[in-house]
């Protein structure tokens, strides 16, 4: 197939004067104004390469091309400029993302190898593209295999199910689990600052500290070991890491006692967790006063604790299940989330957070999730 290239020219001459040479080679489109193009871009594009004169009326070259990064951010874009505008274009060149002017007159010999040279480019950026996507891919999968924490099976008073669906291939939430003993199950839910494989370095190297600080404390008498006091050794351990690469994360750490029928957590600026209570039939927000780990904060990290009966359910989650954003625009938000959990109640964890996702995954429909989604439901056997 031959390259797309849009040509935006007010002169008609000029236009069809390149048009007659170009076509043999390029699959070209051409229009007289930077309206007309950005009307030609979002009903025929995307184009390969973009190249528009700068002196136009109503809206210069450098503010076409510079709204063409919006709704063609992958084109190459080149500008045609006249002798007295070479101080303008060299400052759209290093300001405006532009791959290179041209000063008229342009003959078409040289706008044809400025053509080449921009195909070039596109294909380079193309195979770059390719790659680091394969990279993601490739780091997806080593995450999903060996970084995230399954739910345990084996126990005799929890049943608990876990899901993380990320939203550019790897995930920057992340899900722990420790068995302290028969009776109690511990749960790490967190999420960093960001996307993409960045976040997911910073949630992998956090769950690594989480692991390394719970064995040290350990290591004393790992029954007297309590969320707030793994929570404050644990954000002393990573806050220097976390401010050399300006994160921060959200977590909570929750312990479930099974002897004392209680759980208690720390809320470390996570979203609530939600607790169905088989006594009051109704759910309830358990939500913290802590800060996020990496922010500023003179507060030690404060407990809490709530009474359990058998039955009841928890869940936690991070913040891309209610902020999923369908096309129009619309969030997922509480009301759905709780709906969904209502019709699901009698389910168990595993089928329960499957429902979850599933819901809303049918609300997001064909939009992209703009950020990870992480589930965790535990109940009360």
């Amino acid at each position: 197939m031959k390259p797309k290239i849009l040509l935006v020219d007010d002169e008609p001459n000029i236009i069809a004067s390149y048009a007659r040479g170009l076509r043999k080679n390029w699959d070209l489109a051409t229009a007289m104004s930077g309206e007309e193009g950005l009307k030609i871009i979002s009903e025929n594009g995307p184009f390969n390469i973009i190249v528009s004169d700068f002196n136009m009326p109503r809206m210069d070259g450098v503010a076409f091309l510079t709204r063409t990064l919006e709704i063609a951010p992958e084109s190459i874009r080149m500008i045609l400029t006249g002798e007295g505008d070479f101080h303008i274009a060299t400052k759209a060149v290093n300001e405006g993302n532009i791959f290179r002017f041209l000063t008229k007159p342009c003959s078409l010999d040289q706008l044809e190898t400025a053509l080449r040279a921009a195909w070039r480019q596109f294909q380079l950026t193309q195979v770059e593209k390719e790659a680091r996507q394969q990279e993601l891919i490739i780091a997806g999968e080593i995450q999903k295999n060996l970084l995230f924490e399954a739910a345990p099976v084996s126990m005799k008073f929890f049943e608990a199910a876990a899901v993380s669906v990320p939203s550019k291939s790897v995930d920057g939430d992340f899900i722990d689990f420790f068995q302290i003993s028969s009776t109690r199950l511990d749960v790490a839910v967190g999420d960093v600052m960001g996307k993409g494989l960045h976040a997911a370095m910073v949630g992998a190297g956090a769950r690594n500290t989480l692991n390394r600080v719970l064995w040290q404390l350990g290591l004393e008498d790992k029954n007297q070991v309590r969320p707030d006091g793994i929570v404050r050794k644990f954000s002393e351990a990573i806050i220097p890491g976390l401010e050399q690469v300006q994160k921060f994360l959200t977590l909570v750490y929750a312990s479930f006692d099974y002897e004392k029928k209680c759980m208690t957590w720390v809320d470390a600026g996570h979203t609530p967790i939600l607790w169905y209570s088989c006594v009051a039939r109704e759910w309830a927000d358990l939500k913290g006063e802590n800060s996020p780990v990496g922010l500023p904060s003179i507060r030690d990290f404060v407990e809490k604790t709530v009474e359990f009966a058998v039955g009841d359910l928890f869940l936690f989650y991070s913040d891309g299940l209610p902020d999923g954003r369908n096309g129009a625009g619309k969030f997922y938000g509480d009301k759905a989330l709780i709906d969904c959990l209502n019709s699901s109640l009698y389910l168990s964890p595993e089928f329960l957070v499957k429902a979850l996702v599933e819901d809303n995954a049918r609300f997001v429909g064909k939009a992209d999730l703009i950020d990870d989604l992480t589930v965790v439901a535990i109940k009360i056997l």
